[in-house]
């Protein structure tokens, strides 16, 4: 696996995924079970997104995310109704900018 790669599966989706799931839970009110199935992850995951049970390079990564409100959208599009093949085609594209360094 490349670098970048490993450098979004490790630290950058996880990331985004919790800045999600913390917006889901907090503005929206959905179940750990629903955000769990909006993101395409196992409850389990939503859980420790949403109790900050990850790495310290990912909280600040999160930090980041949310400071910036770059997952804001996303999580409007998921309260919205846009389908799960959009929404993780969005994911996909934020990923791909932080890896960049264009966010």
């Amino acid at each position: 696996m490349d670098p970048e790669c490993r450098n979004i599966s490790r630290l950058i989706l996880p990331a985004v995924r919790a800045s999600i799931a913390e917006i889901m839970k907090h503005d929206y009110n959905y179940r750990q079970d629903e955000i769990a199935r909006s993101l395409g992850v196992v409850q389990v995951s939503v859980s420790k997104y949403l109790n900050r049970r990850y790495s310290s390079e990912i909280a600040r990564m999160r930090q980041g995310i949310m400071e910036k409100g770059l997952s804001r959208g996303i999580a409007e599009d998921i309260a919205n109704g846009k389908t799960a093949r959009e929404i993780g085609m969005e994911i996909d594209r934020l990923c791909g900018q932080l890896a960049a360094g264009k966010s």
